[in-house]
């Protein structure tokens, strides 16, 4: 069964308070979020004021219809890092799964980037940053497998004043382009009439729906957001003309594939009809020129 990944407003609820109480007075919670159990007029008095103040998202997390943990997000506007001075517009959150039976189960990576595909979508940024606890590798390993890198390392301190080496992780949105006639094409996607692109599974990393990402010119310039609406993996020989035809670019499915065939044979010579292919549909979500 597939995963139900969403993000619920946290809201001014007696329920809401409560949850958080739950989840906050657990070690495994607080050792890294708060660093002390608190109490429950504490955690209201302190998301009540996050709520009234409007300068985060507060979210639950859903996984398959179950609130398992929380989410915030605000935008970063600390520059302890050299790395970070040239980027114009960075988000950060703080996350955790507060149901104990979720963890080790490979949800964070999923909530991972289900939260990052959701921030690029919704504040188009250049970039995401997180800044755990150097000594919570757990984390990090996660962080890291969900493509974020490290780039710069500080002292810190926790919500008690205590000192803390901070990890600084950066993840950026894939910037890609087609591989041919890229003028023509990135011009197509831009007038509306191409919403898809093929290229060969052997040699692409596969998409999945929802990822966000940036279509480049031939000048490397970020040209568009967009949003993967649809994944096929398949054989050349199945593409049909429904989906030859979102491409843009050909008057008949023949003249798409003599084209396509081409186009791949100066890749892999040993190309054919049978070869693995990856068919993406996708809309631009914002045009940045």
């Amino acid at each position: 069964m597939m995963s139900k990944i969403d993000l619920i407003n946290f809201t001014d609820k007696k329920d809401s308070y409560e949850l958080m109480y739950k989840w906050c007075s657990q070690e495994f919670i607080y050792e890294w979020f708060e660093q002390r159990k608190l109490s429950y007029e504490e955690i209201e008095n302190k998301y009540k004021n996050k709520l009234l103040a409007n300068q985060q998202q507060l979210f639950f997390i859903n996984y398959n219809d179950n609130k398992i943990g929380f989410v915030q997000i605000y935008k970063y506007d600390d520059k302890k890092s050299e790395s970070l001075k040239k980027y114009d517009s960075i988000y950060e959150y703080d996350i955790f799964i507060g149901e104990s039976e979720y963890l080790s189960r490979g949800i964070g990576t999923q909530i991972i980037k289900y939260v990052n595909n959701y921030i690029y979508e919704k504040h188009l940024c250049d970039c995401i940053v997180l800044r755990p606890f150097k000594r919570n590798e757990r984390a990090v390993k996660c962080y890291e497998k969900c493509g974020f890198e490290i780039v710069g390392e500080y002292v810190g301190s926790d919500t008690l004043g205590n000192k803390e080496k901070m990890i600084v992780l950066l993840n950026k949105p894939d910037r890609w382009t087609f591989g041919i006639d890229v003028d023509r094409l990135v011009s197509l996607v831009l007038d509306g009439k191409k919403t898809a692109t093929t290229s060969l599974y052997e040699l692409d990393n596969v998409s999945k729906v929802g990822d966000i990402s940036i279509l480049t010119d031939l000048k490397d310039n970020n040209v568009c957001f967009i949003k993967t609406i649809n994944v096929i993996i398949t054989e050349f020989k199945n593409i049909t003309w429904d989906l030859a035809k979102l491409e843009g670019e050909d008057k008949s499915l023949n003249e798409w594939k003599e084209n396509h065939m081409n186009f791949f044979k100066k890749i892999d010579p040993n190309f054919n009809e049978n070869t693995k292919v990856i068919f993406e549909v996708f809309e631009v979500i914002k045009k940045c020129k």
